[in-house]
């Protein structure tokens, strides 16, 4: 069980506010909290706080814990690419766009927004990255049957 509970303390989340130009951490950039030693291993959100000051929340790795197994993965990451959007700190899109889980069309594909990966400052604009995936729609013959099944259940229909 003692091993388990620093197991628990070698990721946790960390949220800071800093003033809005000025740049935040990033990937592999390591801080001081609480008199320990982080790494940031992700970036999980951010908000932009009354057009001033920006909140970023950041997974972390606690450097200063060493009680745990190294585990390589063991499973190989589905296709992934990374896509960046610039827009105005103050842009109405930053809240309903550039949020994880959002699906977009780009270049003729639908693309989902896994993993933030960067977030830079360039003067009053923020250089979001991010790693998306493609969405593929379901086999045409699986969907017509779905549809059919659907329409079925819908009309209470049966067939014996």
């Amino acid at each position: 069980m003692q091993g388990e509970q620093s197991v628990k303390k070698v990721i946790t989340t960390i949220s800071t506010v800093s003033r809005l130009f000025r740049q935040p951490r990033k990937i592999g950039d390591t801080f001081e909290h609480n008199d320990k030693t982080y790494m940031v291993i992700g970036i999980e959100r951010f908000e932009v706080l009354y057009n001033t000051k920006l909140k970023v929340w950041y997974t972390c790795q606690n450097l200063s814990e060493t009680d745990y197994v190294t585990r390589k993965k063991a499973y190989q990451e589905p296709f992934q690419l990374e896509a960046e959007v610039k827009l105005k700190y103050d842009d109405e899109r930053i809240r309903t766009r550039a949020q994880l889980g959002t699906v977009h069309f780009m270049e003729g594909e639908f693309y989902k927004i896994m993993e933030y990966t960067d977030i830079e400052l360039n003067g009053t604009d923020l250089l979001l990255s991010f790693i998306v995936k493609p969405l593929y729609p379901v086999d045409r013959k699986e969907a017509k049957a779905k549809l059919l099944d659907s329409r079925k259940r819908k009309l209470q229909l049966e067939v014996f």
